[in-house]
């Protein structure tokens, strides 16, 4: 898998403990290396423990704990691998000559590329000696933002039916609703529902919508959101769990003459959409109910190539 690149990397704490060993004048010396170990811990960011070669989820951040015992004394931190090289050295991390044990806290952000990466560290006691360590990591997509029962209802004479939907607001609106106040609601609306003679079950943007006349209407804004028909099956679309699943979608959709309007929906359809503000994702068709009277009802579900 690709490789992670340009890493963010800062030292967000620091904790050293240390003692300084001296031979007396009887030992004998042995003439051996000195110990050195290193050990590394890690947490989420949301502060779940997270074990090397887990999954982070891209553009978010984890923390590594770098722990030290040097016998000869900690003298630096090499860090190499899928990040900016760095060294920390004792001098770094204001530490005196002899200090045996340091522990470095090292915050990671990860890229919005996806795969596998990983950090390797060498830990250089005063004597020269070494030990390596390395920490595993594969970023993932995060899961898909869902919105699920969206019930929008044929347009009445009344004007008073829950036609339009706000997918940044995640509201439902009447015609009287958004016309009634002063608050620019219009400019959040993505887009309505009707029951056609011809067009049977269809849902089109505001700036498509000919079943009122919202354009002689008090509408400061008629958004012009693209609605599209796809291929996608229903099992396909329930598959789809992530961002990148979805966006990985949507690119395949074809959306040569598509505009506001998709007329003739049935149960299971998917659609694909893009709003003004650039948000894209999936609609799933739950249910339709009834025609262009009070009963007439189309219950959709959404999921957004966006995280929570």
């Amino acid at each position: 898998m690709k490789k992670i690149f340009n890493k963010i990397i800062t030292i967000s704490s620091i904790v050293v403990l240390g003692f300084f060993y001296g031979c007396g004048e009887e030992e004998v010396i042995i003439e051996e290396k000195a110990s050195i170990n290193i050990s590394l811990s890690a947490t989420t960011s949301d502060g779940n423990s997270l074990v090397s070669g887990g999954n982070v989820t891209a553009a978010d951040s984890f923390a590594i704990v770098i722990s030290i015992t040097a016998e000869a004394g900690f003298n630096a931190l090499n860090i190499s691998g899928d990040v900016a090289s760095n060294t920390i050295n004792r001098n770094d991390l204001d530490i005196a000559s002899g200090t045996t044990d340091a522990e470095v806290t090292l915050t990671v952000s990860t890229s919005s590329s996806l795969g596998d990466g990983s950090i390797d560290f060498e830990a250089v006691d005063e004597e020269g000696n070494t030990a390596i360590a390395s920490f595993s990591f594969v970023v993932v997509s995060p899961a898909a933002k869902i919105q699920t029962a969206v019930m929008l209802y044929a347009p009445l004479g009344d004007l008073s039916s829950e036609t339009f939907y706000s997918i940044a607001n995640n509201e439902t609106y009447s015609r009287n609703e958004v016309e009634s106040t002063t608050d620019p609601i219009s400019a959040s609306i993505d887009f309505g529902y009707y029951y056609g003679d011809n067009d049977s079950a269809s849902l089109a943007s505001p700036a498509e919508y000919t079943i009122y006349d919202l354009e002689g209407a008090l509408w400061t804004t008629r958004n012009a959101t693209i609605l599209a028909s796809t291929t996608i099956t229903s099992a396909d679309y329930l598959e789809m769990v992530t961002v990148n699943e979805l966006e990985t979608a949507i690119a395949g959709v074809d959306v040569t003459g598509a505009d506001g309007t998709v007329t003739n929906l049935t149960e299971g359809d998917i659609l694909m959409f893009k709003t003004v503000d650039d948000v894209q994702g999936l609609i799933h068709v739950s249910a339709i109910t009834g025609t262009n009277g009070s009963d007439g009802m189309i219950e959709l579900e959404i999921k957004l190539a966006a995280s929570e």
